[in-house]
């Protein structure tokens, strides 16, 4: 920048020279335009004079063409400097180191531009998350009110049931075996309530009542329908109970205890039809 200003201020002092270098010459024409009329007359004395000077003394326009010659040389040598101090590489250089200060702003635009996009996706993604999650916090307690309610009811009919059921097992007589009808011989077996035997239905039956000990077989419906009641061994029992596994002539004794499930294993025997 200091040498820009050094060429500019040497520019200037071309210019001024020049203009006084042409002053003079400018004056100098004027004066030779309006010279009197009575130097006309002498026109011819005038020239006998020049004729007879000596030719030691230059002519004007001699004297112009020199002024003229020194003027150009002056031109030419402030040219010559101008264009010494005049740094082309340094000019590229500032063109260049503004271009890439635009383009380095432009990219802080962009960037900043990018980064509030992302900040509004991550807000949204944020919300989705949480709608969902709300949503899923609602189905569980939904969910869990539906099983609560429907667990009361489950305890109010197995309460009643198990009244039912003690009574009819009271009730249920002893008997010696072959009163009724042979079916005859079955294969026995034993289940309890826990998970193991009952898959989570514990005393609950596939006719709705609570399994009694010494009262609820689970048989196959095409041979003992259900709510049959038979003999096996001397006791009386009632179909009210289905299984996976019971098929045919097979009867799934219910017991209270896993233990006593074990004990009583497999067994065959005789059933009949009570009277």
């Amino acid at each position: 920048m200091h040498k820009h200003m050094k060429a500019i201020q040497r520019a200037c002092i071309f210019l001024l020279v020049l203009f006084m270098l042409l002053v003079p010459l400018s004056a100098l024409g004027e004066s030779k335009s309006v010279q009197p009329a009575e130097e006309t007359s002498a026109a011819g004395e005038s020239r006998s004079l020049l004729s007879a000077a000596p030719t030691d003394t230059p002519s004007a326009s001699a004297v112009f063409y020199d002024t003229s010659d020194s003027v150009m040389g002056a031109v030419r040598n402030v040219d010559e400097n101008l264009s010494d101090q005049i740094d082309v590489p340094v000019l590229n250089d500032a063109c260049v180191a503004a271009q890439n200060a635009l383009i380095e702003t432009r990219t802080a635009k962009d960037r900043a531009w990018l980064n509030l996009k992302k900040e509004e996706q991550a807000k949204a993604e944020a919300a989705r998350l949480a709608a969902e999650e709300a949503a899923r916090q609602e189905r569980e307690r939904a969910a869990a009110a539906k099983k609560a309610a429907s667990t009361k009811n489950g305890k109010q009919t197995k309460s009643t049931a198990v009244g039912n059921h003690s009574t009819s097992a009271k009730s249920s007589p002893k008997v010696s075996g072959k009163n009724g009808r042979s079916l005859g011989v079955f294969k026995l077996t034993a289940y309890c309530p826990c998970y193991e035997c009952s898959k989570g239905w514990g005393r609950m039956t596939s006719s709705g009542r609570l399994a009694q000990e010494n009262h609820t077989i689970a048989t196959d419906p095409s041979v003992i329908p259900e709510g049959t009641r038979v003999v096996i061994n001397g006791t009386v029992y009632v179909a009210e109970d289905t299984g996976g596994g019971v098929v045919g002539k097979h009867i799934d004794i219910f017991m209270e205890s896993h233990s006593a499930t074990l004990s009583f294993g497999v067994q065959h025997a005789e059933v009949f039809l009570a009277d």
